[in-house]
């Protein structure tokens, strides 16, 4: 039986948060002005295209070696504004991709966002877990 470290202090990479940030713009677009924008509404997890982003991004982040713990992933949502639906389906996606789950979806995060998202993390340190959310 193995002790668990509690002292060890839960983060998650600046390029993680990086990709994270790329699919909270795909689940929760910035609304436009009022007339254009009157009857669209977010797209939330349940959507065919923000799942398929969420997978994509999860993939990319593992082939490039890139640890992302599924519940940090749901707390850094969380604290983000996430709803709660929607950052437990983002958790399941996560933990689906680390166990070797195929998924049938559409690369849409492209092949060079890993690039992208190391150029926006250079320098930024990593996010650190609050603690428990209430």
């Amino acid at each position: 039986m193995t002790e668990r470290d509690s002292s060890k202090t839960r983060s998650l990479d600046p390029v993680v948060v990086e990709a994270l940030i790329s699919m909270t713009e795909r689940v929760y677009p910035r609304r436009g002005p009022r007339l254009r924008d009157r009857f669209r509404r977010y797209r939330g997890m349940v959507d065919s295209s923000a799942r398929s982003h969420a997978i994509s991004i999860f993939n990319h982040l593992t082939h490039a070696g890139y640890e992302f713990p599924p519940f940090l992933v749901r707390r850094w949502a969380m604290t983000n504004g996430w709803r709660t639906r929607d950052a437990q389906l983002l958790d399941d996606y996560a933990a689906g991709v680390l166990a070797g789950v195929r998924y049938h979806y559409q690369d849409s995060a492209g092949r060079h966002s890993m690039k992208e998202w190391q150029r926006h993390a250079e320098g930024k340190k990593p996010w650190i877990d609050p603690g428990r959310l209430e």
